[in-house]
């Protein structure tokens, strides 16, 4: 089936490298007459991913309650996923995702009600000037309509390709199969559009489930057909759900603690790449266990059940083999086996971080003599998955928050995992395989906080010009 980029908002393909000034607007409804207004002409001003260099982007998102605002018919309320309708910050879901402690929704800037917001949109320029000017505009705008908003997250790129704990990021994310089927990759895996986009086959050879509306339902005509359901139509189709997790990170606390438990500058490095399971520029543990190596500060042609499937070069619980384990889980019996259920779980990520960096040179020789500035910096980390449950929420409870993973006791992710001791379950500490005795951290802080989240739905063209229209009637 061929991609129909023309109807996909473009930063579900192009990602918008090209425009690195950003600024994400988290906004509420306030009237729904002036509301259709305002969202009829903000429609128009999406960017689509068949535009490969617009000049800028306009990307919109709407959270469930911001659909029932605009007056989505019931039963296609009914028929998004249950962990898109109930949000981010239902109770259950806090335990699940590891929002509690430090990282609860009460100490959240946004998103601590489910309904706190309705619609994020996202603006990208080429210069701060330009878009200033268009965040200016769009928020005149939506003042004539009574849309108010709620929050302005600025944020941007990578500063020299390092995320601000200054670790080489973004090296690692799937290729999209039908997107590179011309194109010689040799081994490096691919994965269907299905997986990250609605309307598409998945791994699992079906379409993922999808939002649909009656084929009765007046304005429904402009939609596909759903493949799976007779008489309706799919208004997922080209779309997805959008993960958005404002994630503030604490790098003075960072560097303290491992200056803390090594001896030297260098051992204190090298304790924070075995935390993060890569150098600071990007070198896998599993190819350089013991020096970094330049040549490879972006490889990520590697596994692990061959080359480290005892931990002793990459631990683990390292950041990175929590998140992908790329082809060795301690609770599967084979490398394919492996691999297969890792690749049920992945996500595509679309985040940028927020905020100056703490140093200017982003070495990691300048992190360790650094003092707190006060300012607040971290990353707004975004994915973009068609199962919030399999893909998002399994990898944050099962492989970033579970303390039992790869065969540990009480051990949370290193770097993004909650810390903390709760009547018998510790989460707060890092088991290091050495040969002949282990090394075990004990009493890890938490180095990023959880400071606002929200799931939403990200629609094609075509479903955002039906959620616009639709009147009810």
């Amino acid at each position: 089936m061929e991609l129909e980029l023309t109807d996909m908002q473009g930063l579900a393909i192009r990602g918008h490298g090209h425009l690195p000034h950003a600024q994400y607007l988290l906004m509420r409804f306030s009237s729904l007459q002036e509301t259709k207004a305002y969202f009829m002409q903000l429609v128009k001003m999406v960017t689509h991913a068949g535009d490969k260099r617009p000049e800028f982007a306009c990307q919109v998102a709407l959270t469930y309650s911001g659909l029932a605002f605009l007056g989505v018919p019931d039963q296609t309320l009914a028929s998004f996923s249950r962990e898109f309708r109930e949000g981010m910050t239902e109770p259950h879901r806090q335990f699940i995702l590891g929002d509690t402690g430090e990282h609860a929704p009460d100490f959240w800037d946004w998103g601590r009600d489910s309904s706190d917001v309705h619609m994020l949109v996202m603006l990208f320029a080429s210069s701060a000037m330009a878009l200033d000017q268009l965040v200016e505009s769009e928020l005149n705008r939506a003042s004539l309509f009574r849309v108010m908003l709620h929050s302005s997250l600025p944020t941007g790129m990578l500063h020299d390709q390092k995320e601000h704990f200054g670790f080489r990021d973004d090296i690692s994310r799937p290729i999209i199969a039908e997107l590179v089927k011309d194109k010689d990759l040799g081994n490096a895996p691919k994965y269907p559009i299905g997986e990250f986009i609605m309307g598409y086959k998945n791994l699992y050879d079906e379409y993922a489930p999808s939002p649909v509306v009656p084929s009765h339902t007046p304005g429904s005509q402009g939609l596909s057909p759903h493949p799976d359901y007779p008489g309706f139509m799919d208004l997922g189709r080209n779309g997805t759900y959008l993960v958005f997790r404002q994630m503030q990170q604490d790098v003075v606390r960072f560097w303290d603690y491992v200056k803390s438990q090594a001896e030297s500058s260098d051992k204190a490095i090298a304790l924070a790449a075995k935390m993060v399971g890569r150098w600071p520029d990007g070198s896998p543990l599993v190819r350089c266990p013991v020096a970094p190596d330049p040549s490879l500060s972006d490889e990520n042609d590697f596994g692990y059940w061959d080359e480290d499937r005892s931990g002793l070069k990459c631990p683990l619980g390292s950041h990175i083999r929590r998140t992908n384990p790329r082809d060795h889980l301690v609770t599967e019996t084979s490398q394919k086996d492996s691999t297969e259920m890792v690749a049920k779980h992945l996500m595509l990520r679309k985040g940028r971080p927020y905020g100056d960096p703490l140093v200017a040179t982003m070495q990691v020789s300048d992190f360790m003599k650094a003092t707190d500035d006060g300012k607040k910096r971290g990353l707004h980390f975004i994915c973009m998955v068609t199962d919030i449950r399999r893909q998002f929420e399994f990898v944050q409870n099962n492989w970033v928050n579970f303390h039992k993973f790869g065969g540990s006791e009480q051990d949370a992710d290193p770097i993004i995992g909650n810390h903390y001791h709760q009547d018998q379950v510790v989460t707060d500490r890092f088991s290091i395989p050495t040969y002949p005795v282990r090394r075990r951290l004990e009493n890890i802080p938490n180095f990023v906080k959880i400071r606002g989240g929200a799931y939403f739905f990200f629609p094609g063209l075509k479903a955002l010009k039906f959620i616009s229209n639709f009147d009810g009637i």
